[in-house]
């Protein structure tokens, strides 16, 4: 940031503060500093299992043991 950015981003919030006071700015400012956001993590889709099985990943349920009835 050079020095004429900061004077005209200083410039711009005394403005904020001569309209909406000192208390409300400051308050927003700390808000959003303190505030910490986490980045959304990308929703992984359902794969049809033919997929899953040529591209060499397991199953994504394990399959149900066929003879489990016997015991």
């Amino acid at each position: 940031m050079t020095l004429i950015e900061r004077d005209h981003l200083l410039a711009h919030i005394q403005d904020l503060i001569t309209d909406h006071g000192t208390v409300r700015v400051l308050g927003q400012i700390l808000k959003l500093k303190l505030m910490r956001r986490k980045p959304k993590r990308a929703i992984r889709l359902p794969m049809n299992p033919h997929i899953r099985r040529d591209i060499g990943l397991p199953p994504a349920h394990k399959p149900p043991d066929p003879y489990k009835f016997l015991l």
